[in-house]
């Protein structure tokens, strides 16, 4: 038998975003528990919300073929979505510049993630670095 056929290409599911984004919550809301406890420096805070931009997205864009930066995107906005939801539940007051440097990170980590990726599937195989 003869088959003629192209390589499939791979696009992520809702429930891949969805995964994506409560992993990137729990990231979040593991932190706001932590940081509630302790005494931590912003800048910690901001590694942290730069890896739950980062790895989320990694994971998603890491198993599709093509358009990684496309994804990213909606990946982390779809992200920052459902942690604005569920963060704004459970804050008083105004969290407005929380959600903006959130957002930020998010968006940072997910270029970084898209370029990561691009990068690993654009070199040669076999060559290191």
């Amino acid at each position: 038998m003869i088959s003629l056929s192209e390589e499939v290409e791979k696009t992520p599911s809702i429930t891949d975003y969805l995964a994506s984004a409560m992993l990137s919550y729990s990231v979040i809301f593991l932190w706001l528990k932590v940081s509630s406890i302790m005494e931590i420096s912003w800048g910690i805070s901001y590694l942290f919300f730069y890896a739950a931009g980062l790895g989320p997205t990694y994971l998603i864009i890491s198993r599709i073929t093509r358009n990684h930066f496309p994804v990213a995107m909606i990946s982390v906005f779809v992200s920052w979505v459902f942690t604005l939801v569920c963060l704004i539940t459970f804050t008083q007051g105004d969290p407005t510049e929380f959600f903006k440097t959130l957002l930020v990170f998010y968006i940072l980590g997910g270029l970084t993630a898209s370029i990561i990726i691009m990068r690993r599937r654009l070199s040669p195989q076999g060559t290191v670095g």
